[in-house]
């Protein structure tokens, strides 16, 4: 695996390049096979160039930056092939129930909190996997 193809966050402090824990990577690449990372750790520096690349044909792995224009990001997903999604696990949010809950495929809750990069403790919030199928789903499905 790259490491171009580890994704950023928004992480405590002022950044937002944090890299994907590489076995959450690895495990969800070995089950969706990823053609596009519109997110990559060496990205652009706005962190909004990559949303105006096409995605339609792929298999994209995003961990967008999780600020406030998540919302964007994950308009994206029905572009895609397949559009699988590492965020916080916010569900009092509105993209939470206008987006994520009525169209994902999956919903899968991590358990614990993830360290992001060479952090040495947990993310302060829960993670969430999203899985949006470019096909006939059951809204609201959650996965576990």
């Amino acid at each position: 695996m790259s490491a171009r193809l580890l994704s950023v966050h928004m992480g405590p402090g002022k950044t937002d390049s944090w890299g994907t824990p590489r076995a959450v990577y690895q495990a969800l690449d070995a089950e969706f096979n990823f053609s596009l990372d519109p997110c990559p750790l060496e990205g652009s520096q706005d962190g909004l160039a990559a949303l105006f690349l096409p995605w339609a044909g792929h298999r994209v792995f995003c961990n967008p930056p999780y600020g406030p224009q998540i919302r964007r990001w994950l308009e994206r997903a029905t572009e895609a092939e397949v559009a699988v999604y590492l965020i916080p696990a916010r569900t009092d949010t509105r993209w939470f129930h206008e987006i994520v809950l009525p169209r994902a495929s999956e919903i899968r809750f991590l358990r614990g909190r993830l360290r992001f990069g060479d952090a040495k403790a947990g993310a302060p919030f829960p993670s969430m996997v999203v899985v949006f199928r470019n096909s006939p789903c059951n809204p609201g499905t959650v996965a576990g």
